[in-house]
């Protein structure tokens, strides 16, 4: 692959990485609709309760 042609993916890979990302709020915002802990989901993702709270926590 050239450098160009890798470059020209970039965009298509952003775009797939950006849905990716919505979805998984979406579900983690259900997750705690349904009152599942910050433990619970943080251990589900492979991270801290602190760290899945500062990354999906609902904005102020």
């Amino acid at each position: 692959m050239s450098d160009d042609e890798l470059l020209a993916h970039l965009p298509e890979v952003a775009a797939v990485a950006s849905q990716v990302e919505e979805r998984l709020s979406a579900w983690v915002e259900t997750a705690r609709e349904r009152k599942i802990s910050w433990a619970r989901i943080g251990g589900a993702l492979g991270m801290t309760r602190q760290s899945a709270w500062e990354r999906f926590r609902p904005p102020h």
